[in-house]
C-alpha cells in the first residue's frame, strides 16, 4: 500500500511537470514556425516530426491510461489511443513522402487513410466515457440538441471552410469526397464533444475536458488545412499546424491525468446539469451571426446556408415543443406529488382516516363556522376495549388488520357529513356535524358500538371486538377545540369506569 501511495504521488507530481512541459512545447513550436528558425528545410522537418511525435506520445499515454482502468473507461482510453496511433501513422506516411522521398504528397494518399480513420475511433472513444443518468425523454432531447448543434456548425463550416473546399473542386470524385470529409468530420467531432462533455461525472471530467480540448484543436487544424489547401496557399510551416501538436499533447495530458488519478469503480450516475439545456443556442447564435455577416458583406446568402438554417429553426421549434410538453408533465407530476404528500401528512397510513392533527384542525374549523349560527357539533371519542390482548396474543400484523377493519366500519356507520379519524393506537374519534338532538347522538353511538361488536375476520380467524365511546357536544359553553376534546375524553373514561362496551355523554354527566 505504501509503494502504491508513493507511486501515485510521483505520478501526480510528474503530471504537473507534464502540464508545464506541454505549454512550453506548444509555445516553442509556434515560435519556431512563425520565425522560420533554421530556414525552410529545418522548419519543414520540425513541423512534420513534431506532429508525428505528438500523436505517438498521445497514443502511448492513452494506452497506459487504459491499462489502469476497467470497463468503459478502459475501452474509451484504448480507442483514443488507437485514434492517435492511426493519425500518427497517417502523419508518418506524410513524412515519408515529403521528407524521405522528397516528393509532393499525393491526394488522396495513405496519409489521408490515417487521418480520416482516426475520426470514428475518436468519436467512439468519447462515446465510451460514462455520462449522467438520462431518461428516455432526455435521450430524445440530446439527439435533437446534437442535430441542432451539428446543423449550426455545418452552416459555420460552409461559410468558412466547407464552401471554399467544395467550390475549389478536385481532380476526381474520390478526391472531392475526401476533401469535403475533413470539415464534415470536424463538425461531427465538435458536436459530439459539446453533447457529451457536460454530462460526464466529475470524477472523470478533467481528463475528458483535456481530451475534448485536444480533439477541438485537431478539428480546427483540419479545417484550416482544408481551407488553405482549397485556396492553394497551404505549405509546411503554417502556424495552423500548431493545432495538431497542441491537440495531441492535450490528449496525452488528459491520459496522464487519468493515469495519475485512476477511477477504480464506476462513477456514480447523476442528473445532467441544468445549464446543458441551453447548450444548442450558442452554436445557433454563431450560425446566425455568420449568415448576417455574409448578407451584409455580399448582399446575399448561399442556398446551402439558407436551407440549413431553416432546418435548424425547425429542429429548435420541435425541441421547444418537447420541452414545453415535458414541463407541463413535470408540473402535473409535482402537483400530484404535492397532493399525495398533503394527504399523507393529514391521514393515518394504516386506516386511511384523518390523523389526530388533521382531526383537531377539522374540529376547530367546524366550531368556528358554527359559532356564528345556532348549529352545534359533537365529538365522539372511541377506544377499543382490551385491544392489547389481540396484539400480545396474535401479533401486531393481526392487530393492524383489525384496526383497518374498525376504520372501515366507522366509515360505513356514519352519515356522509360526519368524519371519522384515528387518533393513534386503538383510539378513534368521530365528528358529528349539526346533530338535531342528544338522542340523535345516542343513536349514532349505539349504531357504532353494534358495528364494533361484529367479530373481525383475519385469515379466517374470528376475533371479538368491543369499544367504549365518550361524547361531548359543542355549544355556547365550550370555549374552543381543546375544551371540547377534553370533555369527550372525560366522558370516555366515565363510560369505561361503568363497565366498557357502552357510551356516555359529557352533558348528561354535568347534569
Amino acid at each position: 500500500m505504501a509503494v502504491l501511495s508513493t507511486a501515485t504521488a510521483l505520478s501526480r507530481r510528474w503530471w504537473g511537470l507534464a502540464a508545464c512541459a506541454t505549454a512550453l512545447l506548444v509555445a516553442g513550436f509556434v515560435a519556431c514556425v512563425l520565425t522560420g528558425v533554421g530556414g525552410t528545410v529545418v522548419t519543414n522537418w520540425l513541423d512534420d516530426l513534431a506532429e508525428t511525435a505528438a500523436a505517438l506520445i498521445a497514443a502511448a499515454a492513452a494506452a497506459m491510461a487504459a491499462s489502469r482502468h476497467r470497463g468503459r473507461l478502459r475501452t474509451g482510453w484504448a480507442l483514443m489511443g488507437a485514434s492517435a496511433l492511426c493519425w500518427g501513422l497517417g502523419q508518418a506516411a506524410w513524412d515519408w513522402y515529403q521528407l524521405a522521398a522528397g516528393v509532393q504528397v499525393p491526394f488522396p494518399s495513405l496519409a489521408d487513410a490515417g487521418y480520416l480513420g482516426a475520426v470514428p475511433l475518436a468519436i467512439a472513444a468519447v462515446l465510451m466515457f460514462p455520462v449522467a443518468f438520462e431518461r428516455a425523454s432526455s435521450v430524445v432531447n440530446s439527439l435533437l440538441d446534437g442535430l441542432v448543434i451539428a446543423a449550426s456548425l455545418l452552416i459555420v463550416s460552409w461559410e468558412t471552410v466547407l464552401g471554399a473546399v467544395y467550390q475549389a473542386g478536385a481532380d476526381g470524385p474520390l478526391a472531392m469526397v475526401l476533401s469535403v470529409a475533413y470539415p464534415l468530420t470536424d463538425v461531427a467531432i465538435i458536436t459530439m464533444i459539446l453533447i457529451r462533455v457536460g454530462r460526464v461525472p466529475r470524477a472523470v471530467r478533467l481528463p475528458l475536458l483535456l481530451m475534448a480540448a485536444g480533439l477541438a484543436a485537431n478539428a480546427i487544424a483540419d479545417s484550416s488545412f482544408a481551407f488553405f489547401t482549397a485556396k492553394g496557399t497551404y505549405g509546411n510551416g503554417n502556424v495552423a499546424d500548431a493545432g495538431w501538436v497542441a491537440g495531441y499533447l492535450l490528449i496525452a495530458l488528459g491520459a496522464l491525468r487519468a493515469l495519475a488519478w485512476p477511477v477504480r469503480e464506476a462513477p456514480p450516475k447523476t442528473l445532467s446539469p441544468r445549464w446543458l439545456q441551453f447548450l444548442p443556442y450558442p452554436p445557433v447564435a454563431i450560425a446566425l451571426g455568420v449568415i448576417i455577416g455574409e448578407r451584409l458583406g455580399s448582399g446575399s446568402v448561399s442556398a446551402f446556408a439558407f436551407w440549413t438554417l431553416l432546418a435548424v429553426v425547425a429542429l429548435v421549434l420541435v425541441r421547444q415543443h418537447l420541452a414545453l410538453g415535458a414541463n407541463v408533465a413535470l408540473l402535473g407530476s409535482l402537483a400530484a406529488r404535492e397532493r399525495e404528500m398533503e394527504y399523507q401528512a393529514h391521514h393515518d397510513p394504516l386506516t386511511g382516516l384523518p390523523n389526530r392533527l388533521y382531526f383537531r384542525d377539522i374540529v376547530a374549523r367546524t366550531l368556528a363556522r358554527e359559532s356564528s349560527s345556532d348549529a352545534r357539533c359533537a365529538v365522539l371519542f372511541i377506544d377499543l376495549d382490551d385491544f392489547k390482548k389481540i396484539n400480545d396474543t396474535f401479533g401486531h400484523a393481526i392487530g393492524d388488520s383489525v384496526l383497518t377493519q374498525v376504520g372501515d366500519r366507522l366509515r360505513l356507520g356514519l352519515r356522509p357529513t360526519d368524519i371519522a379519524a384515528r387518533l393513534g393506537g386503538d383510539e378513534f374519534a368521530v365528528l358529528v356535524t349539526s346533530p338535531r338532538s342528544e338522542s340523535d347522538l345516542s343513536v349514532i353511538a349505539a349504531r357504532l358500538l353494534e358495528a364494533l361488536r361484529e367479530p373481525a375476520s383475519v385469515d379466517g380467524l374470528p376475533l371479538e371486538i368491543r369499544g367504549t365511546i365518550g361524547i361531548a357536544v359543542g355549544d355556547a359553553a365550550v370555549a374552543g377545540t381543546e375544551e371540547l376534546l377534553r370533555r369527550a375524553d372525560i366522558a370516555l373514561y366515565a363510560a369505561k369506569s361503568e363497565g366498557k362496551d357502552r357510551f356516555a355523554v359529557f352533558r348528561a354527566l354535568a347534569a
